[in-house]
């Protein structure tokens, strides 16, 4: 393969992207050093210039740092600029009035799923979930729909070599016990998330499929799970069912059903 020579102020500037991401509040130009292993004068430098830009925000009392509205506005261009979330976008509003359920679309990334959009009825659960987040595949509905699509040999694959992080104690702790619950969601139609990511919140997903069959993205409905009954969760596995098709559909897909 051939080698790409990488610009290392490019790359320095995307790694305090992704570290000030990741941080609940915001850091020091000694902490983004300490973390990152960058010199003070050239971390100062690259700081001082993606504030002018917009991208970061800075607070001169406690000369600390946070992400800008202007890289807010760079992720919304790319997110409604997505043919999937302009497809998604009306079902999810759909099933969240129909349902009165808070409504999820994610994408996979590096085996992790990534929250790209959701929909809140006013009476609907509010879950930690925030759009651009990540959670771990094996704890979460949608990454449970999205794995079910692979056969088990790309799910080894995948997630094989990540930790099993337990967020409750009802999380799977082991590739055996994933891979019997794929299963389960493969004969059953959609992937349940019963307080494994969050207590007390109940989540079904499903997958969505392009036109060349692959899963993209999974969608899900998600409330409390005192709320979700039997009778309630078949509601929306339904309407979660046919939204993921209709989606599907308008990416290409020509099957009737999610899974074989």
């Amino acid at each position: 393969m051939e080698n790409t020579k990488i610009n290392k102020s490019a790359a320095r500037v995307m790694d305090i992207l992704v570290l000030l991401s990741e941080k609940d509040e915001p850091l020091t130009i000694s902490q983004i050093g300490r973390e990152l292993e960058m010199p003070k004068s050239s971390t100062f430098e690259l700081l001082n210039t993606m504030v002018e830009r917009g991208f970061l925000e800075t607070n001169p009392q406690l000369k600390t740092y946070k992400l800008g509205l202007r890289l807010f506005e760079v992720g919304a261009a790319y997110l409604f600029n997505t043919d999937l979330h302009k497809e998604a976008r009306p079902y999810l509003e759909s099933l969240m009035a129909r349902t009165g359920e808070t409504a999820f679309l994610a994408i996979e990334s590096s085996g992790e799923i990534v929250y790209l959009d959701k929909t809140e009825a006013p009476s609907s659960v509010r879950t930690t979930a925030t759009l651009g987040t990540r959670s771990p595949m094996h704890t979460t509905g949608l990454g449970k729909a999205m794995l079910a699509a692979y056969p088990d040999a790309k799910v080894r694959e995948l997630i094989g070599g990540k930790e099993f992080v337990q967020r409750t104690p009802k999380s799977i702790a082991n590739m055996e016990d994933l891979l019997a619950e794929l299963e389960a969601t493969r004969k059953r139609g959609y992937s349940i998330d019963d307080e494994e990511n969050e207590f007390d919140i109940f989540c079904l997903a499903v997958p969505v499929f392009d036109a060349s069959d692959r899963p993209v993205a999974a969608m899900s409905v998600a409330g409390l799970l005192r709320r979700m009954t039997d009778s309630r969760i078949e509601m929306c596995a339904n309407y979660l069912t046919e939204a993921a098709l209709d989606v599907s559909r308008r990416l290409g897909y020509r099957h009737n059903r999610l899974f074989p």
